[in-house]
């Protein structure tokens, strides 16, 4: 019998960034099983992303496969803290993450 299909329903947060932490939360826990990681190791990794708080980036992995996530949520917090509305701040960091920019921002 496969893990997924007795897994209970995991209830996603209702603030505005929950379902994309819990999206990337099965991703990482995809890979970890992929990778052979117990039971006990792929719900921790779960549990990490969707509790991660991503205000402090000193939470965030500093390896080299986190490295554009962690660059496209240091420039959206930047472009707020220079007056962007959250709009243009989401833009930019979809664009860093996609790899749609052209590296010519000024700091």
């Amino acid at each position: 019998m496969s893990l997924e299909k007795n897994h209970p329903q995991y209830e996603i947060p209702s603030e505005p960034h929950a379902k994309l932490r819990y999206e990337s939360a099965k991703k990482h826990a995809q890979s970890a099983k992929a990778a052979g990681k117990s039971a006990g190791e792929i719900h921790e990794i779960f549990r990490k992303v969707m509790n991660a708080d991503l205000k402090n980036l000193a939470d965030l992995p500093q390896d080299e496969a986190h490295q554009k996530y962690r660059s496209a949520l240091m420039h959206a917090r930047k472009a707020i803290e220079n007056g962007k509305t959250p709009a243009e701040a989401h833009s930019l960091f979809r664009n860093i993450i996609t790899a749609q920019t052209t590296g010519q921002g000024h700091h």
